[in-house]
């Protein structure tokens, strides 16, 4: 049994890469949410939807993978290592880390790097995914002017106020990279106070300079 966890990229067909298809057409199995598993042509039999009980299905799929040594593709958004479903799968123990091959993707973040021509090497990267915990040291780099890429947790008017209520200035800039690589996507630029205004989704990359 071969297990895989393969980065997907920011959600267009496009931005897959060549391992990714190859890899997800060779095995027995694969698993990720709707929205990952349509961008795959694959059969009904092979395609296993993940629920909100994300570890408690994949504990499922995988103890079965493993039962009837099956190989399985795991879809994950973006790259995998940053973010992504590798550090939950070795967090709750769900696989060894012998046994899983990661596929790397394109993340967000350098397509949001890349329509913003900015080298994201001279940024701090936090994400805030499920992480609130990170807030504070998000506040700390703003404060102290640093350049920052955020990922903001589901709502980012949340992450936004956390900053104006600590004292970060109303008027600071902020860049919004919202649903990239999407028919949808926008770039939108403005201050703290005004995001508070905004409808956004939570397919976000914020800029922070």
């Amino acid at each position: 049994m071969k297990i895989y966890i393969v980065g997907i990229g920011p959600g267009c067909k496009e931005y897959l890469t060549l391992k990714a298809v190859e890899t997800v057409r060779d095995v027995d199995i694969v698993v990720g949410s709707s929205r990952a598993l349509e961008l795959f042509d694959i059969e009904e039999n092979r395609k296993y939807i993940l629920s909100k009980n994300i570890v408690e299905d994949l504990k499922k799929i995988i103890d079965y993978s493993k039962r009837e040594n099956k190989s399985i593709a795991i879809l994950s958004t973006g790259d995998p290592c940053f973010s992504g479903l590798l550090k939950t799968l070795l967090k709750y123990s769900i696989v060894d880390k012998d046994d899983i091959e990661v596929i790397s993707g394109i993340s967000s973040i350098q397509v949001a790097a890349s329509k913003l021509k900015i080298s994201w090497e001279d940024y701090h990267i936090v994400t805030l995914h499920g992480k609130e915990e990170n807030r504070k040291l998000l506040l700390e780099l703003v404060k102290d002017n640093k350049k920052v890429i955020f990922l903001p947790n589901k709502n980012l008017k949340d992450d936004v106020k956390y900053l104006i209520e600590n004292g970060v200035d109303v008027n600071r800039k902020i860049i919004i990279c919202e649903n990239l690589t999407y028919p949808n996507e926008r770039i939108i630029e403005c201050r703290l106070k005004d995001v508070l205004d905004l409808e956004l989704s939570y397919l976000l990359v914020c800029v922070m300079e």
